[in-house]
């Protein structure tokens, strides 16, 4: 289960990065990642990175991603992408 989460946060960070680079970004994909990571967030809401993780799911599912400094789309990028390669990688 974590490794789908791995994946999953994984191909979030690549939608910001494809955000970043103004790309063309299917809306449904955009709208249930960030629904996926808003109900990660929500389920696991006792830890920090679970609020990075809603903030991010609300910028991804209400397409806010052209609003936002895009220093603070890459940064979200790397750790979303990082998160998932630490998810990855783990031995649960």
């Amino acid at each position: 289960m974590t490794k789908l989460f791995g994946i999953a946060d994984m191909a979030a960070g690549f939608l910001f990065v494809a955000g970043f680079y103004q790309l063309y970004i299917p809306k449904g994909m955009m709208m249930a990642l960030g629904i996926y990571l808003i109900l990660k967030g929500l389920l696991f809401i006792v830890n920090f990175f679970s609020w990075i993780d809603i903030g991010a799911g609300v910028l991804l599912t209400f397409g806010l991603i052209s609003a936002v400094h895009p220093f603070v789309l890459l940064g979200l990028a790397a750790f979303l992408v990082l998160k998932g390669l630490i998810s990855l990688f783990s031995f649960s």
